[in-house]
């Protein structure tokens, strides 16, 4: 009965052990991989060089939109990151007095961080993740593309946005779509008014009504109040044994922590991850597709308005290539903000009811992981056809994976024009605010001003 009882014991021990083990982030095989808008590239990319060419045809015009790489976070974040990297010793002696429920290597990885301070001196600017993102993007076209690269420079347009991260995004999809040939293109300095790749900068409509309006500041309040959120903000209080409160935005900056962190390691792992569990991230995740879909998306009809003008000066320019006169290459390069924006416009992932921050819908469309991650892009491809005489047929990708607008055998011309001629008419005439309404809007900002100041 004894060696039974000692056999039982040892048993359970190994159990115990083996759940342990299979409860640390350290060694998770299958660790969650969607974080919303800091989600690497890599992560939900296709590859356009594993699509065919439609048959008798080849390209003669591409058309880009793209989102800038991988990014250090920005100032207000990167405060409230810088904070909680403070409790970094605290979590360690947490884990020494046995209130921790983080694993031994989990705890070692915490020993051997240390904070970036580029983060502190370079405040939202490209990493180097992100450059070679769109480094490989370029690169990937062109390998796909061959024949098209040739030409005078006037034929190769690129433009970003004024932000250090798009103009240096630009640059490396420039080396990548160049890469090992003689070949001379054009790239346009960034415009201080640019009503093409950032229309909502200077759009009162949208800066009133949407970025600093009552729905998006609710939206957001109501996640945090949410009954999954408060979960969450329990189980890492509880995980990490610390003594020191850890509110719903202290929360968040650690899932920033975990985020950006992971994202500039080639493992994709950060210790900070080790206070989430994989559903926790699930929650977390959900934050970005609310904010994103009231801010960017679906939520604002002003939001799909403003993602009209690329879809106008995409058909621009693939009807000037039709008639002789286009480019062989026009690239853009701007934020998810505009990303999001243009799919809007474009009618894609659209869930039949509005996403609501107090109720997470599982099988939602609308992922900003999936649309919205570092570097997404809008490829579109114009290829000349020879089928019993000459016609075009137009190729449409979303982070170089084939899309329902445009499949892969490619649309027709006639198609094509069905779809986006309705973009050729967009204008940027909605975003006036009539004066009448500026005593009101005036007192909404600061009321949503001071919701913000007690806000992430």
């Amino acid at each position: 009965m004894l060696k039974l009882s000692i056999i039982s014991k040892l048993i359970i021990y190994l159990l115990v052990g083996l759940v342990q083990v299979r409860g640390c982030y350290w060694n998770s095989r299958c660790s969650y991989e969607l974080f919303g808008s800091k989600t690497p590239y890599d992560t939900v990319r296709g590859d356009i060089r594993d699509y065919p060419v439609p048959e008798n045809c080849e390209a003669i015009s591409i058309w880009a939109l793209n989102r800038h790489g991988n990014r250090n976070p920005g100032s207000s974040v990167a405060i409230g990151m810088r904070a909680i990297a403070d409790l970094k010793d605290e979590i360690i002696a947490s884990y020494e007095a046995g209130d921790s429920k983080l694993c031994s290597q989990d705890i070692d990885n915490f020993r051997n961080w240390y904070w970036n301070d580029t983060i502190d001196v370079s405040h939202s600017y490209l990493t180097g993740v992100g450059y070679e993102e769109l480094f490989g993007i370029g690169k990937r076209i062109q390998e796909k593309y061959p024949d098209l690269f040739n030409g005078q420079p006037e034929e190769f347009y690129f433009r970003p946005t004024n932000e250090q991260r798009t103009v240096t995004s630009c640059m490396a999809f420039v080396q990548g779509i160049t890469n090992g040939l003689n070949l001379n293109v054009t790239v346009e300095g960034p415009r201080d008014i640019d009503d093409i790749i950032r229309p909502y900068s200077h759009c009162d409509r949208y800066q009133r009504e949407v970025k600093e309006g009552e729905v998006l500041a609710e939206q957001l309040d109501y996640y945090f109040q949410s009954e999954e959120y408060v979960a969450v903000q329990a189980a890492v209080q509880e995980r990490l044994g610390i003594k020191t409160p850890l509110d719903v935005f202290n929360i968040f900056s650690i899932y920033e922590m975990c985020r950006f962190y992971r994202s500039w390691t080639e493992v994709l792992q950060s210790p900070w991850c080790a206070a989430f569990s994989d559903k926790d991230l699930l929650v977390l995740e959900y934050y970005d597709d609310i904010r994103h879909y009231y801010r960017n998306g679906y939520g604002s009809k002003v939001n799909v308005n403003l993602g009209k003008p690329p879809l106008k000066d995409l058909y621009e320019n693939f009807k000037s290539a039709v008639n002789g006169k286009g480019r062989k290459v026009t690239s853009y390069f701007t934020h998810d903000t505009m990303m999001e924006m243009t799919l809007s416009a474009l009618g894609v992932y659209k869930d039949e009811a509005p996403l609501q921050s107090t109720v997470r819908n599982a099988d939602r469309i609308w992922r900003t992981s999936f649309i919205g991650a570092f570097s997404s892009n809008l490829i579109a491809v114009l290829n000349s056809c020879n089928d019993a005489g000459p016609t075009y047929k137009v190729q449409l990708f979303i982070n170089e994976k084939e899309t329902e607008i445009c499949p892969v055998d490619g649309c027709t011309w006639e198609e094509f024009q069905d779809k986006f001629q309705a973009y050729s008419t967009a204008n940027l005439d909605f975003c006036s605010v009539d004066n009448e309404n500026n005593s009101t809007s005036s007192i909404n900002r600061i009321l949503s001003w001071s919701r913000r100041s007690h806000r992430y």
